[in-house]
């Protein structure tokens, strides 16, 4: 890993305060929060919360604050967030001539409305780009 390092901000900067509150009457999963500063000193407990998060939930929030591997690690991943806007900025001409659909391939481009939702045929309303380095 490069020795450059992201300063992560406070929990607001991952807020959406242009989406409506969650609603609630919809269920939730619980999502176990696992320090990744207390993971990397050897903290039993915290190991222990991962090994059950993992076995019954199958997922974890992993909180990467104050760790500056973990902050590394954010900077990464907005880079690759930077690399994604510039694929979807491209011209949907372009992005159609990597469609993962006519190469026969798990990678590439899918483009809305390439799938459907439902039994009457409402077609989908995602994009993605999928890859492996």
């Amino acid at each position: 890993m490069s020795q450059r390092s992201v300063m992560i901000k406070d929990e607001s900067e991952f807020d959406f305060p242009h989406l409506p509150p969650f609603p609630k009457n919809v269920s939730i999963a619980p999502l176990l929060r696992v320090k990744l500063s207390k993971l990397l000193s050897g903290d039993q407990a915290e190991i222990d919360r991962l090994f059950k998060a993992s076995r019954e939930l199958g997922f974890f929030y992993l909180d990467v604050r104050g760790e500056s591997a973990g902050e590394e690690l954010v900077g990464y991943a907005r880079g690759l967030f930077g690399e994604g806007k510039k694929i979807f900025d491209l011209p949907v001409e372009e992005k159609v001539t990597y469609d993962l659909g006519s190469r026969g391939s798990h990678f590439g481009y899918k483009g809305y409305g390439a799938g459907t939702v439902d039994a009457s045929g409402t077609k989908d309303r995602n994009e993605f780009y999928n890859y492996s380095s």
